[in-house]
C-alpha cells in the first residue's frame, strides 16, 4: 500500500511541475494540457441481530487519473494513467472486524497506462503509434487459489496504424500490432491458470491486429460519460477467439465535494478466462482535481 501511495504522489509531483513549465511560457498557446483526478471512497454497513441476515462490511478504495496531451503543428500525444485500488472485509464470523479468521481482500486493483503519438496525415486523421499497458498491483484470489500477483500478469500492446480523432471521439485502427504477456510470479507459472503450463516460459508474445473505439464527453450539465471498447485480434488463433475489452465510467457531480459514479467494465479473453469478465461498481466519491 506505501508503494501505492508514494507512486500516486510521485506521479502528482511531476504533473505539477510539467504546468509550471509549461505556464512559464507566455508568448505561445499552450502546448501541454494536463489535468489530474485523486478520488477516494468508502463505504461501510453494520448488522446486529438483523432478522433478514447479512454480514457487517468495511471497504475503502482510491484512484489516480490522469492526462498528458501534447498538440502542436502536426504533432499530438496522448497519454493517460488511470490507477485504481481498494480493499474490503467482512465480518463474516459475526465476532467483529479483529477476528482472525476475518480478512481484507482486494476489492479494486488497476494499472493502465496508455500512450499515442500521432502525426497528421489528412483531414481529421493520423499516422499513430500506440503504447499500452495494463496489469495490477497486489495478489488476487479466486475459488482461494492465487489468481494473479504484482505485475503478474503484465499485457504491453504496441501498435502501428491509423487514428481517427476528433474532440470527444478516437478510432483506432492497427494491423501490426504485439502484445506481450509477462508473468514473474513462479506460483502462477507453475500453476497454469493463465495459460503457462510450461515452468520456464513468462513470456508470451502474440501478432495481431487492433482496434479501439474511445468517447469522453460531458452529455448533460455535470455528467460525463467516458466509453471505450477494444479488439485484439491474434493472427494465429482463430477469427472468433478475438479478445474483447470493454468499459463505460458514467461520472456526475453533485455538489462542490461529492460526486456518484457507475463503472461497468467487461472482458473476454480466452487466455486467461473461457467465460466473459464482467465488474460492477457504483458509489460516492470525493475527488480532488488540479
Amino acid at each position: 500500500m506505501k508503494k501505492i501511495l508514494v507512486l500516486i504522489a510521485s506521479l502528482a509531483i511531476l504533473s505539477t511541475s510539467l504546468k509550471a513549465q509549461d505556464a512559464a511560457v507566455t508568448d505561445t498557446p499552450k502546448a501541454w494540457k494536463i489535468s489530474n483526478t485523486i478520488i477516494f471512497t468508502t463505504e461501510q454497513a453494520y448488522y446486529s441481530n438483523w432478522s433478514a441476515g447479512g454480514f457487517s462490511t468495511f471497504s475503502f478504495s482510491g484512484y489516480y487519473k490522469a492526462l498528458f496531451n501534447y498538440k502542436k503543428g502536426k504533432h499530438n500525444w496522448a497519454n493517460s494513467i488511470d490507477l485504481g485500488y481498494g480493499r474490503m472485509i467482512q465480518d463474516i464470523t459475526g465476532n467483529g472486524f479483529s477476528d482472525s479468521l476475518n480478512r481484507f481482500q482486494k476489492s479494486e486493483d488497476k494499472i493502465d497506462l496508455n500512450s499515442v503519438y500521432g502525426y497528421k496525415a489528412f483531414a481529421d486523421w493520423n499516422y499513430s503509434a500506440l503504447l499500452n499497458l495494463k496489469s495490477q498491483f497486489d495478489n488476487g484470489e479466486k475459488d482461494g487459489h492465487l489468481a494473479s500477483s504484482t505485475f503478474s500478469p503484465a499485457v504491453l500492446t504496441s501498435s502501428l496504424g491509423l487514428e481517427y480523432k476528433k474532440p470527444a471521439f478516437s478510432a483506432l485502427f492497427s494491423f501490426l500490432t504485439g502484445k506481450t504477456t509477462f508473468v514473474g510470479d513462479n506460483r502462477l507459472l507453475t500453476s497454469g491458470i493463465l495459460g503457462f503450463t510450461e515452468p520456464d516460459k513468462s513470456l508470451y508474445f502474440s501478432l495481431g491486429s487492433f482496434v479501439k473505439f474511445f468517447f469522453q464527453k460531458d452529455i448533460f450539465t455535470n455528467i460525463n460519460l467516458m466509453a471505450k471498447i477494444e479488439f485484439f485480434y491474434d493472427y494465429s488463433k482463430p477469427f472468433l477467439d478475438t479478445d474483447i475489452s470493454g468499459e463505460i465510467f458514467l461520472n456526475m457531480k453533485i455538489n462542490k465535494y461529492l460526486t456518484a459514479f457507475v463503472s461497468v467494465q467487461a472482458v473476454l479473453d480466452n487466455d486467461f478466462n473461457t467465460t466473459i469478465q464482467f465488474k460492477e461498481r457504483f458509489g460516492l466519491s470525493m475527488p480532488i482535481t488540479f
